[in-house]
């Protein structure tokens, strides 16, 4: 406070449209050295933004530079530093202002503060009204907005590489947060175990591993040694996972696109959360079950619909922007419909692989048919053992036929889960050289003309 009253009438603030150009470039650059934190400022590629200059008493004394993007709507604050001897958090709170003041787009303001900073920290910026959203390595991300506008970031900080793991803390926050949603949905319209649900069978078998490890033995009242379960994971019923539905919804979905198709609907999970981001969606599903109990927990929203049909027959009567499946793995799972049998057509019932597989195709040569020209068509799949412990090939099957399709093969994302029934099973597999696998293959196919991408979809800007 002492410096603020020596400083009080002598505190200016300059605004450049560039750093070069204005005068101030050597100013910047030695501040910016100095400081360490804010060392990028001194780069020229870096001084062609904008700035906020501060002079206390006619003399150069900091600086905050600044970034609008149009094209991602997005209103970027960048490098800031005060001089070492004239720091002020009154003043430099003021020159963070003096930048809110320049954003007259009503943009999302975004800025990564560093937790040690004496004035370029989370604190310090939380006082003028920034919320985080993500806290990384030290760093805090922060918006100057509602956190929806941000989501794409902390979903893209999520996904950096094409190794997703869901694992790893905000991952797991995020799911919470869906798992939450479904819940509530669930109880509402009363369906029991909506994350689950309708899920008959499981990867890992009624006695799978999770019981095995986590189980335990007692002795009961007639002094006899009784073997108690453990907890089943994922109720022993694989479960798609929301966060990675969302990330494939908001990356993979055009700007002016509306609809999903889902060929093999499944679980809940697709459906519900592109119902709760405002798209359409349609999923054909072979099991009644399936399809009411979906439907039930999805009816708040206003088109989000699963069909009983046959998917390999089934062919949609509209063109759709973005067609995601997750389809069954030959023969790891039981489907089940009311009357406890698989459906006739219902894909694990196959009497061979080579028939799974092309009824498999059969779908997705109608979910191609059915996708808008410049869209994606994204698969989440697996490979599975023969009964002597040969892979089938499936995932290589998938890039091969989807390229004869003529659409180009465009990412392939490998989507980790935990590990720890996987370690459990190596003990065992490990005897016969079979490594237990813990990812899953998110395969990102493109339908028409590549270079329309960038164009085609939001950008995310900077991160």
């Amino acid at each position: 406070m002492k410096q603020t009253k020596l400083f009080e009438g002598n505190v200016q603030f300059i605004t450049v449209d560039s750093v070069i150009g204005s005068g101030y470039e050597n100013d910047v650059a030695k501040l910016a050295i100095e400081d360490k934190v804010a060392y990028r400022a001194a780069r020229k590629n870096m001084q062609i933004h904008s700035a906020i200059i501060l002079k206390i008493n006619e003399v150069f004394s900091g600086f905050f530079t600044f970034q609008v993007n149009h094209d991602a709507k997005e209103f970027c604050l960048l490098q800031s530093a005060m001089d070492l001897n004239k720091k002020d958090k009154v003043i430099y709170s003021d020159m963070v202002n003096e930048i809110i003041k320049q954003n007259t787009f009503g943009y999302p303001m975004v800025m990564t503060v560093s937790q040690k900073h004496d004035l370029e920290n989370p604190k310090v910026f939380a006082a003028l009204g920034f919320k985080e959203y993500l806290n990384l390595s030290g760093y805090s991300y922060m918006v100057f907005g509602s956190l929806d506008q941000v989501r794409m970031k902390r979903l893209a900080h999520a996904t950096m590489t094409n190794v997703w793991n869901s694992t790893k803390g905000d991952w797991l926050k995020m799911k919470k947060e869906w798992n939450e949603k479904i819940e509530a949905s669930g109880a509402k319209y009363n369906v029991l175990n909506p994350k689950f649900a309708s899920r008959d069978g499981c990867w890992m078998g009624s006695n799978g591993m999770s019981n095995v490890v986590l189980g335990s033995q007692i002795i009961n009242d007639d002094g006899q040694v009784e073997d108690v379960k453990g907890k089943s994971f994922n109720g022993n019923a694989s479960v798609l996972d929301p966060v990675a539905c969302e990330v494939i919804l908001r990356f993979f979905m055009p700007k002016d696109g509306v609809r999903v198709y889902n060929p093999f609907g499944g679980g809940v999970q697709m459906g519900y959360v592109t119902g709760d981001c405002g798209y359409e969606y349609l999923s054909s599903e072979i099991r009644q079950n399936q399809c009411d109990t979906n439907n039930d927990i999805c009816q708040d929203f206003y088109s989000a619909k699963w069909l009983k049909s046959d998917s390999s027959k089934f062919t949609p009567k509209q063109k759709y922007d973005l067609v995601f499946t997750c389809p069954p793995y030959y023969q790891v799972e039981k489907y089940l419909d009311y009357d406890g049998k698989a459906p006739e057509g219902e894909l694990n019932v196959m009497s061979t692989y080579q028939e799974f597989r092309d009824t498999l195709f059969e779908g997705y040569k109608k979910g191609i048919e059915a996708l808008n020209d410049d869209c994606f068509f994204v698969v989440m799949t697996g490979d599975s053992r023969d009964k002597n412990g040969a892979y089938y090939g499936c995932e290589a099957e998938h890039e091969i036929f989807f390229r004869d399709q003529g659409l180009h093969i465009y990412n392939k994302i490998v989507y980790l889960e935990c590990e720890f029934t996987r370690l459990a099973h190596a003990k065992r597999t490990l005897h016969y050289r079979k490594f237990p696998k813990r990812e899953q293959k998110i395969l990102i196919f493109y339908k028409g003309d590549m270079t329309k991408i960038k164009d085609r979809h939001v950008n995310i800007g900077r991160l």
